[in-house]
């Protein structure tokens, strides 16, 4: 009997592992979509299905808590006004130090009390705009996962951070965008968000951590978001209140042509 030299039997076990690794990775890459679908599909009925689905307009009412190198500055009120998906109107304070700042598509504008000004905003700050749409949680849930040409990758369980696990899915977008959403293992509710911003300082790796979930109209809404870039804490966002679908008046998003239109 002919005897296979050791060299021979490794080699085989070598092609054996490879030609099985291969079909997991072709069984992956068929299931991936699907798994990944389906958690995503969970995570929407999680937050009311069809009710959340049909969300329209959105008013919260909050504190805005910025954070430099890690430690938090003063809070500011802020009143929020989102008209999906893409045209939005945020108020911090009143009176003399009241700020606002409004978007809609490709254009927007800003009023600053202190300054005594309204102007418009520059494409740098309106692309910024955009970016924070594409990357916003209800935009990504509601209609980006299922736009033309996207990619769902099915990444599996992760520890999104000591002793809080996760199953996480890619977004990937035709155009370059990428998100990567973690979902609670019992809930289904999001945990955290992780996407590339790039602006002025370049490109930057941030997330966005979500908490204390409050159901609002059967509308599950993270009543707590805390921002990170580059492993820091760059800003939190606490929510008192929140309503859906109020009738949102055009003119709340056009700009004033004089300061004391201002309201």
């Amino acid at each position: 009997m002919r005897t296979i030299k050791p060299a021979v039997v490794l080699l085989l076990i070598a092609i054996a592992a490879m030609l099985q690794a291969r079909a997991f990775a072709q069984d992956d890459e068929e299931n991936g979509p699907e798994q990944a679908a389906s958690l995503i599909r969970e995570a929407i009925k999680a937050r009311g299905g069809d009710a959340y689905l049909q969300v329209r307009t959105l008013v919260s009412h909050g504190q805005y808590t910025p954070f430099a190198k890690g430690a938090p500055g003063l809070p500011q009120e802020f009143v929020d006004t989102i008209v999906y998906p893409e045209t939005e109107r945020t108020e911090f304070s009143k009176g003399k130090t009241k700020f606002i700042q409004t978007n809609s598509g490709d254009s927007g504008w800003i009023y600053d009390a202190q300054q005594k000004m309204i102007r418009d905003q520059t494409e740098e700050q309106v692309k910024r705009f955009q970016q924070g749409m594409r990357h916003d949680i209800d935009n990504v849930l509601r209609r980006i996962w299922k736009e033309p040409g996207v990619k769902l990758v099915f990444i599996g369980r992760r520890e999104v951070w000591r002793n809080t696990f996760s199953h996480a899915v890619r977004i990937e977008s035709k155009d370059g965008e990428s998100v990567t959403l973690h979902f609670d293992l019992r809930s289904h509710l999001p945990l955290m968000m992780e996407y590339k911003s790039v602006g002025e300082e370049g490109t930057t790796n941030d997330q966005v951590r979500y908490a204390r979930w409050v159901s609002y109209q059967g509308i599950m809404f993270p009543a707590i978001q805390d921002f990170y870039r580059e492993g820091q804490q760059s800003a939190r966002v606490a929510y008192d209140s929140v309503r859906f679908n109020e009738n949102v008046p055009d003119k709340l998003f056009v700009k004033p042509t004089d300061i004391k239109e201002v309201k």
